[in-house]
């Protein structure tokens, strides 16, 4: 009798520890339905994995000023500068997944994740994307006394020997282009890397290397000026906007398939709720849409073409970057 008593005891105390812990479950998924509901009731953090002053950094802020003058929300942005964008995705890694830390993302963390520089977090697999803002074209220039006067003369000059391209960082973006439209091209090239964007305009004015290799925002001013001449666009059409560039044939024009450009967006750590991405989402094409940005975008010369893509978009693109860099990392026998 004692043995039933003590087994009836015993039930009950599990029946009450179940029917409590389900009333917990059920609070916590209570609470967690009206923080999305809600959201967004705080700062959000739009972390910059690069150091201030540069153009990423300078494209965050001006774009969280225009996200918070035209949403419910203040977005403030955050520096973590640091092995080529790797520390600022690190942070945002270990930043709670409920939409109050958004980073922004460029071709440095695909390329990052191509070559295994972190082994503890990769891109592609630890977060989703909003949208893409930003696609910035590259090009091709010589110092205006350059003996090179167009595309022709630099396939003809590759024949006698390689053509020096000067750029920002080996095994870094600029040198993955260099590599793609030199094999699209069927030119012989040697890729020479600078520290910097100032050095690497030095060294073509000054006859260090042939041609350089740059963004079309960071030569205009010097095209305008004939400081320098570009020669190629890496674009599908030439970029008729521009004065300066609007003679200059691009790559497709001349039957290359040569794509490569450096953009910026937004991601989100993976397991943010799709409401909450959702919400995001919408601020970020408003904000896109907005007078204030077209006005920015046409200012720094990246409106030559849409460079907005959705959620769906922005993935295809970037898995389809992965892809082709790491095509372009075994060619250069780096990976």
């Amino acid at each position: 009798m004692k043995k039933n008593k003590l087994l009836s005891v015993l039930l009950l105390a599990i029946l009450i520890t179940g029917c409590s812990a389900q009333a917990d479950t059920d609070e916590d998924k209570a609470k967690e339905k009206q923080a999305i509901k809600n959201f967004p009731n705080k700062t959000i953090e739009v972390v910059i994995p690069f150091g201030e002053g540069s153009a990423s950094d300078t494209f965050v802020r001006q774009y969280s000023k225009i996200l918070s003058e035209h949403s419910n929300a203040n977005f403030q942005p955050v520096n973590k500068d640091g092995s080529g964008g790797l520390l600022g995705m690190l942070y945002s890694y270990q930043q709670n997944n409920d939409g109050y830390n958004i980073l922004e993302v460029t071709p440095s963390q695909v390329i990052s994740d191509t070559l295994d520089k972190s082994e503890d977090i990769k891109l592609l697999d630890e977060f989703e994307p909003l949208a893409q803002i930003q696609n910035d074209i590259y090009v091709i220039s010589v110092a205006q006394d350059s003996p090179i006067k167009s595309y022709e003369d630099l396939v003809e000059k590759s024949k006698k020997g390689k053509v020096t391209v000067g750029g920002v960082s080996s095994t870094g973006l600029d040198d993955f282009a260099t590599s793609q439209f030199s094999n699209e091209a069927k030119i012989n090239t040697e890729f020479i890397p600078y520290s910097s964007g100032s050095e690497v305009k030095a060294a073509a004015l000054g006859g260090e290397v042939d041609v350089y290799l740059d963004k079309v925002v960071n030569v205009v001013d010097y095209a305008q000026s004939k400081k320098v001449r570009p020669i190629i666009v890496f674009n599908d059409k030439r970029i008729d906007k521009i004065k300066a560039f609007e003679n200059v044939p691009s790559t497709k024009e001349k039957g290359l398939d040569v794509d490569i450009g450096s953009w910026r967006g937004f991601v989100v750590k993976k397991g943010t709720p799709k409401a909450v991405k959702d919400k995001l989402a919408k601020q970020l094409k408003d904000a896109y849409e907005t007078d204030e940005y077209k006005k920015y975008e046409a200012m720094n010369l990246v409106d030559s073409e849409s460079s907005y893509l959705d959620a769906d978009e922005f993935d295809k693109k970037m898995k389809s970057e992965y892809k082709k860099f790491n095509q372009i990392a075994k060619e250069l026998e780096i990976k």
